[in-house]
């Protein structure tokens, strides 16, 4: 006879949508505002909310939602602990198949989540890259529309081409915990400090890769120039590449993405900085000091990045606008400038 209690468990959620938050109240509520709706009587989705400790009105908010109807999992933790252990506690605390780590200042656009549950219950995927687009300020998202527009991938490399960089922004990413767990991955933990600890279990999924799916509607909007505080070429240089080395399997996948954020990330994100006022990147150097060591015996950074870096702002912008228009020739033909000079190789999962 089977145990009556059994079933009151729960069902283990499709997705966990966990969001990292600290002291951003106001863009919290924005979220919160086009979250609630489309979580309303939606089994199918475990919602986590670890706040690290907000001085600002962040449990108030959280509180005003839960009274609308809003069901969370709301962990605030006694002290700050770092947004990296924050963001892994988040992964850890994930009850959910899949595990969509989402930025506190980001939005999802209306029905949103119901398509990507769709997607998921579609396949069993190890890996969903989603696409996004930036917005200043307050910001009302529109729905996309019914149309869809997918790409059912089976080779890493693939995805890396298109993805590269950006799966260095935590709301892009939806992974596949139980592929993770299997890999019997290292401690993420080890990643704490670097500014990207959720590449651990990104790069973990993307090592075991054998379907994944990249949705190029925009269904999530980036808040602009909104994640001050760290230093650019830090992190986005010499930790990336120390993590896409020691993480990412095999070599030359890691090769493709290093490839697609000097050609494809760097040049956009040097013409920002640019333009962001003094002491937005905590860079003790201009970043060019630290990429060009890093990068030197890449071609692509002296072609795509360093120009970009040292030319006049004008001359700069003129020059990122060039770089753009091979990259479109580029993706049309399939990324071949990505790819050049790096073996074509499948991982071994062991």
């Amino acid at each position: 006879m089977s145990d009556p209690s059994l079933s009151t468990q729960p069902a283990r959620p499709l997705l966990t949508i966990a969001v990292p938050s600290y002291n951003r109240a106001g863009c919290l509520r924005e979220l919160l505002s086009v979250l609630t709706d489309q979580l309303r009587n939606e089994p199918r989705v475990e919602f986590i909310i670890s706040d690290n400790a907000s001085p600002d009105e962040t449990p108030a908010v959280v509180q005003e939602f839960v009274a609308r109807g809003l069901c969370v999992r709301y962990i605030r933790n006694t002290q700050n602990i770092g947004p990296d252990a924050n963001f892994l506690q988040c992964f850890e605390q994930a009850r959910g198949k899949y595990v969509w780590l989402f930025s506190d200042d980001d939005l999802i656009v209306p029905d949103g989540v119901a398509k990507i549950l769709g997607y998921c219950e579609a396949a069993d995927y190890d890996l969903i890259s989603l696409r996004n687009y930036f917005f200043q300020e307050s910001h009302t998202p529109s729905p996309v529309g019914a149309r869809s527009y997918v790409l059912d991938i089976s080779d890493p490399t693939e995805l890396a081409k298109r993805v590269h960089a950006m799966f260095g922004l935590i709301s892009v990413n939806i992974i596949n915990k139980d592929t993770v767990l299997a890999a019997g991955p290292k401690p993420f933990s080890e990643l704490i400090g670097t500014g990207l600890v959720h590449l651990g279990w990104t790069f973990t999924a993307l090592s075991r890769f054998s379907r994944g799916l990249l949705i190029r509607e925009r269904l999530i909007a980036v808040r602009a120039n909104n994640a001050g505080g760290f230093a650019l070429s830090q992190v986005f240089g010499h930790n990336l590449v120390a993590i896409t080395k020691s993480w990412l399997q095999p070599d030359t996948l890691g090769q493709v993405m290093i490839n697609g954020a000097v050609q494809r990330y760097w040049p956009f994100v040097l013409l920002e900085y640019k333009n962001c006022s003094p002491g937005y990147f905590t860079d003790q150097n201009k970043p060019e000091t630290v990429l060009t060591p890093l990068f030197g015996n890449n071609p692509r950074y002296w072609i795509f990045a360093y120009p970009v870096a040292v030319l006049p702002y004008y001359l700069s912008v003129a020059w990122l606008l060039l770089t753009r228009a091979i990259n479109r020739l580029d993706r049309a033909a399939g990324y071949p400038t990505l790819s050049w000079g790096v073996a074509r190789t499948r991982p071994t999962h062991g």
